[in-house]
């Protein structure tokens, strides 16, 4: 398990992985789905996956236009969100929502196809990480829709998975951290000792997880409970995406756009850095996300 341990944490090998577990999920998926299409028209049967008919094709063109409007006019407003790290915070909230309405298969291309136009009217750093990000936004985010057709009490499996989730992605990183001999890290001159990493992802997703619990019975206790038929699969989409492409994948990007040096925690550092504002990043991106959704779904599903 150590060498293991060693690969993935030297320079940027678990961005890699963590990349590649995305495009071979991505290709699964298609793959699976075209044959499920073939099977349904051999047998001359009706399908009811997404079809790219007029009027889907433009609901998606209208998101792409609006994510990269949206995130042009802030850039203009606000200079500092020429960053790849704030820009794509910005974007990524409509490539979600895109993933959410219509599926992975249309999240993955509105994610390069948003990705891709921010570069060209955003003048900023490039840097591939990103790109991966914005894909893994809108394909995660369609993975994570289907637990939208979970109702009435079965919305509690969408709970269970949220929980389930959250709890084998600590403990693999704990494990892939305790084993380690990874150096300290030192960000902006703090030194962040390698002994604690392993506790800090306990802490952090445990946080996340006694949040989600006391705002579910929270509603409950309010007889709001209606509202975690939205809430849950938004926040589950959340805690996928927070872990899978914002601590994993975007701080490749950002270790090597801050130029911080392996020397100096390098990639391991941006990942506690992200690690630690986690709480706080899915209560707010949950809250920001189960409102457009809310607005946008009498829309989208005329």
């Amino acid at each position: 398990m150590g060498e293991i341990s060693n690969f993935l944490l030297k320079d940027t090998n678990m961005a890699y992985a963590t990349a590649g577990f995305t495009l071979l999920s991505a290709f699964l998926f298609f793959l699976t789905s075209a044959l499920y299409y073939n099977y349904r028209k051999s047998r001359q049967l009706p399908y009811n996956g997404l079809k790219f008919t007029t009027k889907n094709i433009t609901y998606i063109a209208m998101m792409v236009a609006v994510s990269v409007s949206i995130t042009v006019v802030i850039s203009m407003t606000l200079p500092v969100t020429v960053f790849p790290p704030i820009r794509i915070a910005f974007s990524g909230i409509m490539i979600k929502i895109t993933g959410m309405f219509f599926g992975p298969i249309v999240g993955f291309i509105v994610g390069i196809v948003t990705e891709g136009l921010c570069i060209i009217f955003i003048p900023s750093y490039i840097h591939i990480a990103y790109l991966f990000v914005a894909i893994s936004f809108g394909f995660w985010a369609g993975i994570m829709s289907y637990t939208t057709k979970l109702k009435g009490k079965n919305k509690w499996w969408t709970f269970s998975l949220i929980n389930l989730y959250t709890i084998i992605f600590t403990a693999v990183m704990w494990a892939i951290t305790i084993n380690s001999d990874q150096k300290d890290a030192v960000f902006f001159g703090i030194n962040i000792p390698a002994k604690l990493v392993p506790s800090m992802f306990l802490i952090m997703m445990g946080a996340t997880l006694i949040m989600v619990w006391i705002f579910s019975f929270v509603l409950i206790g309010l007889k709001k409970g209606k509202w975690l038929e939205i809430i849950l699969p938004i926040v589950l989409l959340c805690v996928v995406t927070e872990t899978l492409a914002t601590i994993l994948l975007a701080s490749w990007g950002d270790s090597e756009i801050f130029g911080i040096p392996d020397y100096q925690g390098g990639y391991s550092s941006m990942v506690i850095v992200r690690l630690l504002q986690t709480p706080v990043k899915i209560a707010f991106n949950a809250t920001v996300l189960s409102t457009v959704f809310y607005v946008m779904r009498p829309i989208l599903k005329k």
